[in-house]
């Protein structure tokens, strides 16, 4: 497939996308640390009600836990599974006389 110009204006619509949903999230950032700040469990809007929690999260290494038992190669590779292809789609800068 050849390079046309609506191709090139989606890949820059995405581009302004996510300039426009990094600008949003850093945005959404500020206001939830405002909330958590106040100290409040609850706060109600006009329209919506947020409600503040702390949780605790806990991981297991499993890696670590699994390394500990030396398993051998042909047994992680007997366990290793591989997924369906899929399509991914990233974004870089041009470079200038590109």
């Amino acid at each position: 497939m050849k390079n046309t110009p609506e191709l090139s204006a989606i890949v820059d619509r995405i581009a302004q996308l996510k300039a426009q949903i990094s600008d949003l999230t850093q945005e959404e950032g500020a206001l939830k640390a405002a909330l958590i700040e106040s100290g409040l469990q609850a706060v109600n809007g006009t329209e919506h009600r947020a409600a503040i929690s702390w949780t605790f999260k806990k991981t297991t290494d499993w890696r670590s836990i699994a390394e500990k038992f030396e398993p051998s190669h042909q047994l992680i590779t007997a366990h290793t599974s591989e997924g369906e292809p899929y399509a991914s789609v990233r974004l870089f800068a041009r470079k200038q006389g590109a």
